[in-house]
């Protein structure tokens, strides 16, 4: 996943040793590129010419993070005229403490700029951190969360179906989702994937490409199937290269399990791998599964059923899906009558469960916790049909709390603790965090 892209605006004033004050900036953006972050560092702010050729060259599209730095005493106004296309993105006010000075203690009111900073924008109504000392994890958090921000902007969700039932797109407001994120949705017929597979050509270069990943990744999967679990994978592929898809769901029962003989639960064990996927058509849980894994930076993300519930924990399993990543690598192929499932354990670990969930009016929440998996051999079958990727889950909350705030049966999950840089995504997107 590409690197967050910080802009560092630094300011001033005269009368400050300029030589000091130029290293101490230095210091900061060298620190900063420390930590993977891509730095650019514009020059120091000192008058209102300054500041307005700061606004007029740095785009805030092309920026995740702005980091605002008084390296001395500093006017808030230059700030307000230079950053003003950033507010409504992260924002850091960053300040230097003392230093030694001919072995004085010596400071350029760099944390009192940064303070009056800080107080002027919450007073314009700025979402903004202030970052009074160096804080390595709470700027990494900020930066994830800042790419995050990013990803949801450009995010373009692509699911297969109709829709049905609350945990779907029936009910959710996409111009709101729009507007809240920047996310765009692409709905395809299942025909139109069926059509595609049947279009494919055996001895084309998707067919083999597609053909390589399943016989690699998938194990025991019956010869049968083989040609249309491939043909799957390879039109499902075509569609997120064609509409430049960052996340892909595709409802199966009863269109494909049924009707047409084969589940997607194989060709989405490989292609999610690639980017996060999801069942059913639920668009509230691929936004999360996508969010997730931008906080992560860019780890594999799934999302599970909650099947069971004891005071401890639970058994989840989604009804046949989990990228072949999240199974120790490769999916054991189950089932039989073209109802295939990855029948391989979900790994274990530590991981954050989430889904965001919407409202009576419209807009949305993120129910999020962390929590452990506990990789054991599934003891648990739905009635009637194949094995699916199980683990028992036990989240950080107490049972009673995450029972009391479940928001749907599907839950996104990715194996990292990313709770902190999922509340500050919160504060900045105006969404409440449920925990």
């Amino acid at each position: 996943m590409d690197a967050v892209r910080v802009l560092l605006l630094p300011f001033g004033c005269a009368g400050y040793d300029d030589a000091i004050a130029a290293a101490q900036t230095a210091q900061i953006a060298e620190k900063l590129a420390s930590l993977g972050l891509k730095v650019t560092a514009a020059a120091r702010i000192d008058d209102f010419s300054a500041a307005r050729t700061a606004a007029e060259t740095y785009n805030a599209y092309n920026f995740d993070l702005a980091v605002l730095l008084p390296i001395t005493w500093s006017e808030p106004r230059f700030a307000a005229i230079a950053a003003r296309a950033f507010f409504g993105k992260p924002i850091a006010v960053f300040c230097v403490n003392e230093f030694q000075n001919g072995g004085a203690r010596t400071e350029f009111s760099s944390a009192p700029a940064a303070a009056a900073l800080y107080g002027s924008l919450r007073e314009m109504g700025v979402t903004c951190d202030f970052l009074p000392e160096w804080d390595e994890k709470r700027i990494l958090h900020l930066a994830a969360a800042a790419r995050a921000i990013r990803v949801l902007r450009d995010a373009k969700l692509g699911f297969f179906g109709h829709n049905f039932n609350g945990i779907t797109a029936a009910d959710l407001n996409l111009s709101q989702l729009r507007s809240r994120f920047g996310t765009e949705v692409f709905s395809f017929d299942v025909s139109e994937l069926l059509a595609a597979m049947a279009k494919l050509d055996a001895n084309g270069a998707a067919y083999r490409v597609a053909a390589e990943k399943v016989r690699t990744k998938i194990t025991g999967l019956p010869e049968a199937y083989a040609d249309r679990v491939i043909r799957m994978t390879a039109a499902l592929g075509d569609y997120v290269q064609n509409y430049d898809l960052q996340a892909l769901a595709v409802r199966c029962h009863t269109e494909l399990s049924q009707t047409y003989g084969l589940t997607a639960c194989l060709p989405l064990a490989v292609l999610g791998d690639e980017l996060p996927c999801s069942c059913e058509a639920d668009l509230p849980v691929m936004l999360t599964e996508l969010l997730l894994s931008a906080l992560a930076g860019g780890k594999t993300p799934s999302y599970a059923d909650l099947r069971t519930f004891t005071q401890e924990g639970m058994s989840v399993g989604a009804c046949g899906f989990a990228p072949c990543a999240l199974t120790g690598g490769s999916a054991a192929c189950g089932g039989e009558n073209g109802y295939l499932t990855n029948a391989s354990d979900l790994n274990g670990g530590r991981l954050t469960l989430a889904r965001f969930q919407k409202r009576p009016d419209g807009s949305l929440a993120l129910h999020l916790t962390e929590a452990t998996a506990k990789k054991e051999p599934s003891r648990l079958t739905e009635y009637g049909c194949a094995p699916y990727p199980m683990a028992t889950f036990v989240p950080d909350q107490p049972m009673a709390d995450f029972i009391r705030l479940v928001g749907a049966n599907h839950y996104a999950f990715v194996y990292d603790e990313v709770k902190d840089a999922a509340a500050i995504f919160c504060r900045y997107a105006g969404v409440p965090m449920l925990h």
